[in-house]
C-alpha cells in the first residue's frame, strides 16, 4: 500500500519516518489543489492535515463521491492535538469510530 501525505513540515517529517512514500509540505511551491490532484494519482491512502483539507473541502468531498480510491484521511495538526485530552479522542475524531465499543 502506498501512503502519501500533505501537511506541515512537522507532519511530513513524521510521516516519512513512518514510511509514507509520497509526502509534500502543503503549499510549498505549488497550489494546494494541484498537490492534492498529483497525490491521488500516486497513492492508495492520502493523509492530509485538517487545516489544509478545510481549504479544499469541496474538492475532497467531490473526489470522495466520484472515486473509491485512494482513501482520504484528515488528521489534526500539532496545534489541534495539543488541545485534545487523549489519544483516544484523536482517533475518534480522525476515523469517527470509538475502538472500545
Amino acid at each position: 500500500m502506498k501512503i502519501g501525505c500533505i501537511g506541515s513540515e512537522d507532519m511530513v517529517t513524521i510521516m516519512r519516518l513512518a514510511g509514507a512514500a509520497y509526502c509534500e509540505v502543503a503549499g510549498e511551491g505549488k497550489n494546494l489543489e494541484k498537490q492534492f490532484d498529483e497525490m491521488v494519482e500516486k497513492v492508495d491512502l492520502v493523509v492530509i492535515e485538517e487545516r489544509y483539507a478545510e481549504k479544499i473541502k469541496d474538492k475532497i468531498l467531490y473526489f470522495r463521491l466520484i472515486h473509491d480510491k485512494p482513501v482520504i484521511v484528515e488528521v489534526p495538526g500539532r496545534e489541534e492535538i495539543e488541545k485534545e485530552d487523549t489519544i483516544r479522542k484523536i482517533i475518534i475524531r480522525a476515523i469517527g469510530v470509538d475502538m472500545r465499543d
